[in-house]
């Protein structure tokens, strides 16, 4: 790679993410789909879920289907949506990265044949089991085009090292080779491929991880009442700004949503529901529009920092914690908005994550909210995360338990591997300690609201649940490092029989300490796993089923946890 910079930031990369042992065009592959989905997809990446490059991959390096604010995995996750919220919304990420430093005609048409072929009915190239799941997650969305607020998204992205130049024999031919997948009548947009060069990627790369610093007119507000200094709110503001300028603050460079901004709001965007079509009828009628600032609830804004300059306001760190849907309407109907059209606007200063949290919870009653939103806001959870952080004196890495999204993003010395999100926790302790892997291919919403009386209750012991995220946390670890090279769509089935083998290995008196030593001693790991997966290559042989029926069977789950019990009688006759 020539450019030096793009180099280090790759390496970076690479390195808080713990890649280690992939050649740089894998390397890249997996950054450049990190970066470029960072833009459209707020909580945390699995680089795995997203990435599909390799053989018989059909010209495609990434792509990531999100269906109502998330990454979908598995086809369940749709009839969960479609059962939980009625409607879906859709938008189909397709990614290819290269690490030459030319953007080759080629190189793109292979890119878009790619794409076409997943769209058409059946594939007329081979194809990999990635992109054949993702094939069965597109066919099951159409399936349900009735639940649709309106046609998905199509987003294209194509990336090199070199200098993008708008070169007009490359842009007629991509025009027209994506005529055909407009022709179909598949999306709302018109199909089209933005190209990421090395400066391009180096300036969204810096974007992820640099703090956020909008300044915006604000002279339409009055200062709060001073609140006391022991709730650590050191200055609020109400008023109202220009629907205008208010767009300006959530948007980014390129003129997109800042889907960042709404990591800490708890309801996604819910599509056409009936608020939203009333916010939409509202904002297209010129004399109704006028109308907004005493209609709508307004939006809240938490920030670390609030300067008032003049007639403006400078916000540092900030998060809309309300208001997601109507600034999703807003930006949606922006050609049509008018100058002198305000909303209201709540902005608060804290660094108090416990007010952030009363404050989320306050301003987000007026309509039904998912379980899962506010389970993260419990007494529970803080507890749990001190827990973890009593942990990292002996544990290394140690792990972070992240209560509210994103909130360790550029703390020094934390990286994305040792962050555990509540979604994280929730599967490692389900598969785990419930011992029910055979779930994980389920939305953890859904897995949250079925397991809702067995998680997270106030007699449950943390220690379990550090347990659990521990052994998946290294697991996974140890896949990156390619240690374990076999069994992927089976690691949660890997990490109970682990867990199972720990558990019997000193009978009822090993005590968890030694436990957790053993699971953070990757040579004491590794056997454990050598024997694991033994277990259920035996098992899948026995039952005579293949890796993915497998993943999902129920009687799969209770044949290993029998075999395994076999095993452990077997070991302890030979002592």
């Amino acid at each position: 790679m020539k450019d030096a910079i793009l180099k280090n930031f790759l390496e970076d990369f690479c390195k808080n993410h713990e890649l280690t042992g992939i050649s740089e065009a894998d390397a890249f592959e997996y950054f450049v789909n990190y970066t470029v989905l960072s833009k459209l997809y707020p909580r945390e990446i699995y680089l795995d879920a997203i990435s599909t490059g390799g053989s018989n991959d059909i010209g495609l390096d990434g792509l990531a289907i999100i269906v109502n604010g998330n990454i979908i995995q598995d086809k369940e996750e749709i009839d969960y949506f479609v059962n939980k919220n009625g409607t879906l919304e859709v938008t189909f990420a397709f990614i290819q990265a290269k690490t030459s430093s030319s953007f080759k005609g080629e190189q793109i048409a292979n890119f878009i044949f790619g794409i076409k072929s997943f769209f058409d009915d059946y594939s007329s190239i081979p194809e990999n089991e990635k992109i054949k799941k993702l094939r069965l997650i597109k066919d099951t969305i159409y399936n349900n085009s009735l639940n649709f607020t309106q046609s998905p998204e199509l987003k294209l992205f194509f990336a090199t090292t070199g200098e993008w130049k708008e070169p007009e024999e490359i842009r007629g031919k991509v025009n027209r080779e994506l005529k055909e997948l407009d022709e179909k009548s598949l999306f709302r947009n018109k199909a089209d491929i933005i190209f990421y060069d090395a400066k391009k990627l180096k300036d969204t790369y810096r974007e992820i991880y640099r703090k956020v610093i909008k300044e915006i007119p604000f002279n339409n507000h009055v200062a709060l009442p001073t609140i006391p200094d022991i709730l650590n709110v050191r200055q609020a503001y109400i008023g109202s700004i220009s629907v205008n300028n208010y767009l300006t603050l959530i948007s980014n460079d390129d003129g997109y949503l800042s889907k960042g901004l709404f990591y800490d709001n708890v309801r996604d965007f819910q599509g056409d529901n009936k608020v939203n079509k009333e916010i939409k009828e509202t904002l297209v009628s010129q004399t109704e529009q006028s109308l907004l600032s005493i209609m709508n609830n307004g939006i809240t804004v938490i920030a670390k920092k609030i300067e008032p300059i003049g007639n403006k306001m400078k916000l540092t760190d900030f998060q809309i914690v309300n208001g997601c849907q109507s600034s999703h309407v807003l930006f949606e109907n922006k050609s049509v908005l008018l100058d002198e059209t305000h909303i209201i606007l709540k902005i608060i200063e804290t660094n108090d994550p416990n007010i952030t949290n009363k404050i989320i919870r306050a301003t987000n009653r007026q309509t039904e909210v998912k379980d899962e939103a506010f389970e993260s806001l419990k007494t529970y959870h803080k507890d749990l995360q001190e827990f973890y952080n009593a942990q990292s004196k002996s544990i290394e890495p140690p792990l972070v338990y992240e209560r509210r999204s994103k909130e360790f993003l550029n703390v020094p010395n934390i990286k994305p591997t040792q962050v555990i999100t509540l979604s994280a926790q929730i599967q490692a302790y389900v598969s785990i300690y419930l011992a029910e892997p055979q779930s994980m291919h389920r939305y953890f919403g859904e897995v949250l609201e079925k397991n809702k009386e067995r998680l997270f209750k106030e007699k449950d012991h943390f220690i379990y649940y550090y347990l659990s995220a521990l052994l998946m946390n290294r697991i996974e670890r140890l896949f990156k490092q390619r240690k374990i090279k076999k069994y992927k769509p089976l690691k949660y089935h890997l990490g109970l029989l682990v867990f199972k083998l720990l558990m019997s290995s000193k009978g009822s008196q090993y005590k968890e300490e030694n436990m957790l030593q053993s699971i953070n001693d990757s040579t004491k790991l590794m056997r454990l796993i050598n024997i694991s997966m033994k277990i259920l290559e035996n098992t899948l042989a026995k039952e005579d089923i293949i890796i993915q029926n497998a993943k999902r069977n129920k009687n799969f789950t209770k044949q290993i946890l029998k075999d395994v019990e076999a095993v452990i009688s077997t070991m302890k006759k030979k002592k």
